[in-house]
């Protein structure tokens, strides 16, 4: 291949915002278990918050992740996000995004990781969110592709979002 092909193709980003996400144990109906595609878990979003360079704000509880749990590899996770945020100058932002999570592998019959307590290098937890948006000040999101990195932590998750420039 001619290597002229690929100049000027290298991925570039900034950051988009950091958020966290709390999950609701009242509500959240866990695990539906297997299906024809898995083992299927689902969390309810309670609450959580976002921040980042041009935009900040609340997560609106009511979003959820409808996980699937790979039925030969239960260390691997299918994220699959549905949520609103609300900007602090009151714009809704409807996101969604699916993703992977690798945990380390455990041995037979042993209970999963608790995933909050390990170091974010030792699994991967990627995502690719997207925005919709009807808020003039806040339509470029709408045409950007984004990449987030996450982690566990107590009751919920953390990330940080980049906007792929």
């Amino acid at each position: 291949m001619d290597a002229t092909m690929f100049e000027g193709l290298a991925l570039k980003g900034d950051l988009l915002c950091e958020a966290v996400i709390y999950v609701d144990p009242e509500t959240t109906p866990g695990p539906i278990g297997p299906a024809a595609w898995g083992n299927r878990l689902i969390a309810y979003i309670k609450e959580g918050e976002f921040s980042g360079p041009k935009m900040k704000g609340k997560v609106l509880p009511g979003g959820g992740d409808w996980i699937n749990l790979a039925s030969e590899r239960p260390n691997a996770l299918k994220v699959n996000v549905r949520a609103v945020w609300e900007t602090d100058d009151g714009a809704k932002l409807y996101l969604s995004y699916t993703g992977r999570i690798i945990y380390p592998e455990t041995k037979d019959n042993e209970e999963p990781v608790d995933a909050s307590s390990l170091d974010p290098s030792q699994y991967y937890f990627r995502v690719s969110p997207t925005f919709e948006t009807s808020h003039p000040k806040y339509l470029w999101l709408n045409d950007i592709v984004c990449v987030g990195v996450g982690r566990q932590i107590e009751g919920g998750v953390a990330y940080r979002m980049y906007h792929i420039t």
